[in-house]
């Protein structure tokens, strides 16, 4: 039986895997940080209507891909559908085509995890089912107003010359301050930064 937890989303990434898009978030949770899948998300754009005339032969043939009526409407009232693919970098070549072709494209600039996070009117807190799988938890997120978890933060500073060689990185925070400094051979600093606060 699975667990409702809280968290927190500090990070979000997505890839285009050949079954869809993957989307993952790391979560701040009052048992420390958390990796959460979410299922397999497939990306949309939306057109209008009046345009699937000249949509539907760019479109036709392309495996996966499909339109579909909504009842959504864009700001000019007009009926719109929805441009449905496995891939977000798919929708971001269609959007390309369908532009040249004289048709409107509406949100292809909104990412997969924005769009998840959007549709669902989540901000930062939210709560999850604690269901194991793999190196994470694979679960929907739903909004959790009002929690916050006890955050720590370090600040990291890198400095470098204009040319992007390295000469030091400074840490603060969680109760320490470390600097390391490149210096001369002897004294080189490999550097390798694993913070757990």
């Amino acid at each position: 039986m699975s667990q409702s937890r809280n968290g927190f989303v500090l990070t979000r990434h997505w890839r285009d895997t050949a079954q869809g898009v993957e989307v993952d978030c790391w979560l701040a949770t009052d048992d420390g940080p958390c990796k959460v899948r979410l299922p397999l998300q497939t990306p949309v754009v939306f057109l209008r209507a009046s345009d699937r005339a000249k949509a539907e032969p760019i479109i036709s043939g392309v495996r996966g891909a499909q339109l579909r009526e909504l009842p959504l409407t864009d700001l000019g009232r007009e009926p719109v559908l929805g441009l449905y693919c496995p891939q977000y970098r798919q929708l971001l070549a269609f959007e390309k085509t369908l532009r040249s072709a004289g048709v409107n494209v509406f949100e292809a600039d909104i990412r997969p995890h924005e769009r998840y996070l959007m549709e669902r009117f989540i901000t930062a807190p939210v709560s999850f089912e604690n269901v194991n799988w793999g190196d994470c938890i694979l679960s929907d997120l739903r909004p959790s107003v009002g929690y916050r978890p006890r955050l720590k933060l370090v600040s990291l500073d890198i400095e470098t010359s204009v040319r992007g060689a390295l000469y030091s990185i400074a840490l603060e925070g969680c109760g320490s301050h470390q600097v390391y400094i490149l210096g001369p051979p002897k004294t080189n600093i490999h550097l390798m930064i694993c913070i757990s606060c």
